[in-house]
């Protein structure tokens, strides 16, 4: 039980972070790349599950992060069920700065325009 009540301001939080434009990351201009070479694709609800768009860019996330894996491109890739209506947590960490940049735009332009899907630089680590 003390878990799921620690992970009610985090989805919190991560809800609150989906704007209008389906919650797509991007670094602002003089931003710099985040030293960890990771990020977290958060897909979340509104009381009546995960909607089927949302599912489906975690579907489609989490086969192109395989993919980089297959590759050589991510060294870990992580998911965790966070909520009980199928919330989850996909975090995937990379061995370079520049296949995560790579990746986290080619997952923002598949997110563009999915309501409650967020993408988080963050370390995967718990």
């Amino acid at each position: 039980m003390a878990r799921s009540a620690s992970l009610i301001p985090i989805i919190l939080l991560a809800t609150a972070c989906v704007g209008g434009n389906g919650g797509a990351y991007a670094l602002q201009a003089g931003e710099a790349e985040p030293a960890t070479p990771s990020f977290a694709l958060y897909v979340l609800s509104r009381g009546k599950g995960v909607p089927e768009p949302a599912r489906n860019v975690l579907r489609d996330a989490r086969a192109m992060l395989e993919e980089a894996k297959q590759e050589g491109k991510v060294v870990g890739l992580k998911q965790t069920r966070i909520g009980l209506e199928g919330e989850t947590r996909l975090c995937a960490e990379f061995t370079d700065s520049d296949a995560a940049r790579e990746m986290r735009e080619r997952i923002a332009r598949l997110m563009q325009g999915v309501e409650l899907v967020n993408l988080v630089v963050e370390p995967c680590s718990d």
